[in-house]
């Protein structure tokens, strides 16, 4: 029941974050925002969500943990019910921006996974993976349906949905349905990092970071990158769908994989996956190749689906258990900052050169820095 609680709430958070790519779009359409503006406020959401993390973090750990989480899913319906009334770009990134950002807590990964890691000890990753798999399927099933939403009905009302979503789902599955986060104050360092090199810690902020960067900044910007290629509206939205998808089957496969094989080896394929994304890419942009559409869904969704969770498994096997939360409170920070900063750079190089193809080599090179990093950490042997 938990682990269904948790997989809807990460349904949710896929709603949330991949959805914006819709919404830039037609944001640029009625308000003719540049993108970089547009992009600068999931930036914001981002990063106001990434700062506030250690904080809110502290907090559960202390604190009546559903009565926080539920309260920060109504700050964040109460966030797009406000961004549905905007008429400036100043209010767009206040609402969205600033207050969607602190309410979206409520479906972090990193919130989730504190509270699964203690009740799953045998088969974390899977379980894990499980939940974070919900984002992948919300991708999937929700963006062809908000994507009609949004024109027949409007991005306003939209918006208003979603809000009314996180009212009706979000609040009373944390209220509840989902445990409360177990403290582990007094054991593993004061900060969760006593013991761990700075070889480690660099290795995990930047493969977290760089991420974070190169995956959110394609998810934000596809189905723009695709419509600017002569790719059918309804068509870039299907493959932004089907990616999801692909993201969903191997959320789950990383998962049981990591488990069985260890993170080490799943990422090497998600390192491979990630040059032929790129590849793909480019012959998108430089030979409109027709048959790369149908490639990128698939070596996309292989290559960054399943990285939050062994990213947070590789964590969990160079710390203690009671050091795992403040060392991913930490991480949550890179990969929040990598998030906000992420589609900045891709809208500022595609508004800058007008054309997509400086930006594309920018985030592959995010991309080879997040898979080399996390080859820099290595696992150890621990007790607790």
């Amino acid at each position: 029941m938990r682990l269904a609680a948790a997989f809807l709430l990460m349904m949710v958070s896929g709603l949330v974050w991949n959805s914006f790519a819709l919404f830039l779009v037609a944001l640029e359409g009625e308000f003719h925002w540049s993108r970089a503006s547009i992009s600068g406020a999931y930036g914001a959401f981002a990063l106001v969500n990434a700062v506030s993390a250690p904080i809110f973090g502290y907090l559960l750990g202390r604190y009546n943990s559903r009565v926080l989480l539920a309260g920060a899913a109504m700050l964040l319906a109460l966030a797009f019910l406000l961004t549905a009334q905007v008429s400036t770009i100043g209010q767009f990134w206040l609402t969205f921006g600033l207050i969607g950002g602190l309410g979206t807590h409520c479906t972090s990964s990193y919130a989730i996974f504190a509270v699964l890691a203690g009740r799953f000890r045998k088969r974390p990753a899977t379980a894990m993976a499980i939940a974070d798999a919900g984002s992948g399927l919300a991708a999937f099933l929700g963006l062809p349906i908000m994507s009609w939403m949004i024109n027949d009905f409007g991005w306003r009302f939209t918006y208003s949905s979603l809000g009314l979503v996180l009212m009706g789902i979000a609040v009373p599955l944390h209220l509840l349905v989902i445990d409360r986060v177990k403290s582990a104050s007094g054991a593993g360092g004061r900060y969760g990092m006593a013991g761990l090199g700075w070889v480690t810690i660099l290795a995990l902020v930047i493969s977290y970071f760089c991420g974070s960067a190169a995956y959110h900044g394609l998810m934000t910007q596809q189905i723009a990158l695709f419509e600017d290629n002569n790719v059918a509206g309804e068509t870039a939205v299907w493959i932004a769908a089907v990616a999801g998808l692909i993201i969903f089957v191997w959320r789950l496969l990383s998962g049981w994989l990591c488990d069985l094989w260890g993170a080490g080896p799943v990422m090497s394929l998600a390192a491979l996956a990630g040059v032929l994304t790129f590849g793909m890419l480019a012959a998108i942009l430089v030979t409109a190749n027709v048959a790369a559409l149908f490639v990128y869904p698939l070596v996309l969704g292989i290559a960054f689906g399943g990285q939050q969770v062994l990213l947070a498994n590789r964590a969990r096997v160079v710390v203690t258990l009671s050091a795992l939360s403040a060392v991913l409170g930490v991480c949550r920070l890179a990969s929040g900052i990598g998030m906000a900063g992420g589609p900045v750079i891709f809208g500022f190089l595609h508004d800058w050169r007008d054309g997509y193809g400086v930006a594309i080599v920018a985030i592959a090179g995010l991309a080879f820095f997040h898979f080399v990093a996390f080859s820099a950490i290595r696992p150890r042997s621990i007790a607790g």
